[in-house]
C-alpha cells in the first residue's frame, strides 16, 4: 500500500484537539527517570538515520500497512526517529496511541479504532489520515524505562494474530538494541572526545591546529598535544581498526604514550630520544596488543621551542613533512614497524630543525585514503601544505575535504608553523 498523502500537522497521530477524549495519566515518580533515560539517548529531535528506516521499511513489508514508525516519547509531544508513509516529525503525545502503549507496557492492538471509545474522537481517526488500525510495542532504553514505541498504522480494521504480534516484539528488540548502541556509543563519543585536546596549547613563536574526525561515532585515531618540561610534544597514532574495539585501544595507547614522554621525574625526558620513548611504550603496549591481535602506526616528536629542533620517532606511520619556507618539501618516512609486531625492535632516532616559515604537517591514512591512497596521494598533501602553509587554513582544507568526500577510515592531522621573525 502507498504512503499516506502529506497532510500536514493538523493530522498529527497525537493530537485529539480534547483531551477528555483520553485523559492522560497524572504523571508518575518514574516519569522524571523516564525522561532522564530518553535524554541520555541523545536522539530526540535528531534526523531519521538508515539503522531505523530499516527496521520501519521492514515492518512496513512484513505487516502490509502504509505507516510504520519508530516513535520517541517525550515530556510533551512524540518524535519519529523514523517513519514509512508518516508525513510530520512530531505530533502530541497528548491522548496518542503510543503513549497509551507506554502506559501499558505491553502490545496494545487497536483493531478498529473508529469503534473504539477511547480513541474514535481523535481527528487521526475521524479525520484524514482515517487510522482505522493501530499496534505497538513498547520499546525500553537505559534502565529498562519505556522511552519510545515501534508503530504499526493502517487505514482498513484488522488485528495481529500470534506470529504476528511475536514478530512486531522481535522487531522492537531489534529497535531497542539500536537504541541501546545509540546510548553506549554517545557516551563513548563524549569521553573519547574529552581525551582529544579541546585547543592546542600555546607556544611561543609558532602556530598549532589538529583535527580528528571518527569515520563513526568513535575511532582509533589518537592526536596528543602535550607539554612537558617547556617542550611540545606532539603525537598521532592509529590503532589497527575502527569503531569502538580500536577507541578502547587508542585510550591506553594515549596513556602509555604519555607516561613514556614524560619520564619518571621532572625533567628526566628532556634529552631522552623519541626512540626510547617509542621502546619504552612498546614494551608495556605488547602483551595487550598481542592479546587484541591489533597494532599500533605512531609518530611523536618532541620540540624544543627557542631552538626549533625536533626530535621525532615513526613507528611504521610514514605519513608526515616538512614544508620549508623556501618552498622545498621533506617527507619524514621512517622504515621502523609499528607498535605491537614485537617488543624488543630497534627505533630509530630522527632529528631536524624547523626554521622560521617552516610547517610540520602529521595525518593519518584516512586522509590518505580520501586523496586516492596512491603514492600520487603524498604528493597532492604537499601541495596541500604549500598551499595552505598557515595551520588554521591548512586544516580547514582537510576538514573540507573530508565533508566532500565521508571517509571510510578515521581522519586525524596535525599542523605545526614556526612563525617568521620579524
Amino acid at each position: 500500500m502507498s504512503a499516506l498523502p502529506d497532510t500536514g500537522p493538523a493530522v498529527a497521530l497525537g493530537d485529539t484537539g480534547s483531551a477528555a477524549a483520553c485523559p492522560v495519566p497524572a504523571v508518575d515518580p518514574g516519569e522524571n527517570r523516564r525522561l532522564a533515560a530518553l535524554d541520555q539517548l541523545q536522539l530526540l529531535g535528531t534526523g531519521r538515520e538508515e539503522r531505523f528506516d530499516r527496521i520501519t521499511r521492514l515492518a512496513q513489508r512484513v505487516f502490509d500497512v502504509p505507516i510504520a514508525t519508530v516513535t520517541l516519547i517525550a515530556e510533551d509531544h512524540l518524535w519519529f526517529k523514523s517513519a514509512q508513509g508518516m508525513p510530520v516529525d512530531r505530533a502530541d503525545r497528548q491522548a496518542s496511541f503510543c503513549d497509551r502503549t507506554m502506559a501499558l507496557h505491553r502490545t496494545h492492538v487497536v483493531s478498529d479504532a473508529a469503534q473504539d471509545p477511547v480513541f474514535s474522537a481523535i481527528p487521526a481517526v475521524c479525520g484524514p489520515p482515517h487510522v482505522r488500525f493501530y499496534a505497538g510495542q513498547p520499546l525500553t532504553g537505559p534502565g529498562g524505562m519505556v522511552v519510545g514505541t515501534l508503530c504499526l498504522f493502517d487505514t482498513r480494521p484488522r488485528t495481529l494474530d500470534a506470529r504476528e504480534v511475536a514478530v512486531l516484539e522481535e522487531l522492537a528488540r531489534w529497535t531497542e538494541q539500536e537504541l541501546a548502541s545509540s546510548a553506549d556509543m554517545e557516551r563513548a563519543r563524549e569521553v573519547q572526545a574529552a581525551l582529544l585536546p579541546d585547543r592546542p596549547p600555546e607556544v611561543p613563536g609558532y602556530a598549532i591546529a589538529g583535527t580528528c574526525r571518527p569515520a563513526s561515532a568513535v575511532g582509533g585515531d589518537l592526536l596528543d598535544l602535550d607539554v612537558v618540561d617547556g617542550d611540545l610534544v606532539v603525537t598521532l597514532a592509529d590503532v589497527m581498526g575502527k569503531g569502538a574495539g580500536a577507541a578502547i585501544l587508542m585510550a591506553t595507547v594515549r596513556a602509555v604514550l604519555r607516561a613514556a614522554s614524560r619520564g619518571d621525574t621532572p625533567g628526566a625526558a628532556a634529552d631522552r630520544p623519541e626512540s626510547t620513548v617509542l621502546a619504552a611504550a612498546a614494551r608495556t603496549l605488547q602483551p595487550d596488543l598481542a592479546r587484541a591481535g591489533s597494532f599500533v602506526t605512531c609518530f611523536t616528536g618532541r620540540l624544543e621551542a627557542a631552538t626549533g629542533r625536533l626530535r621525532y620517532g615513526d613507528a611504521g606511520h610514514g605519513l608526515a613533512l616538512v614544508h620549508r619556507a623556501d618552498g622545498s618539501t621533506q617527507h619524514l618516512a621512517g622504515e621502523d614497524l609499528p607498535l605491537g609486531v614485537e617488543a624488543d625492535l630497534p627505533w630509530t632516532a630522527h632529528e631536524l630543525v624547523l626554521d622560521p616559515g617552516d610547517t610540520l604537517f602529521v595525518f593519518s591514512d584516512g586522509l590518505f585514503d580520501v586523496l586516492g591512497g596512491t603514492r600520487e596521494a603524498l604528493e597532492h598533501v604537499a601541495r596541500l601544505v604549500r598551499a595552505h602553509p598557515d595551520p588554521d587554513a591548512l586544516l580547514d582544507q582537510v576538514r573540507g575535504l573530508t565533508a566532500v568526500a565521508r571517509p571510510l577510515d578515521d581522519v586525524t592531522a596535525v599542523a605545526l608553523r614556526r612563525l617568521a621573525t620579524s
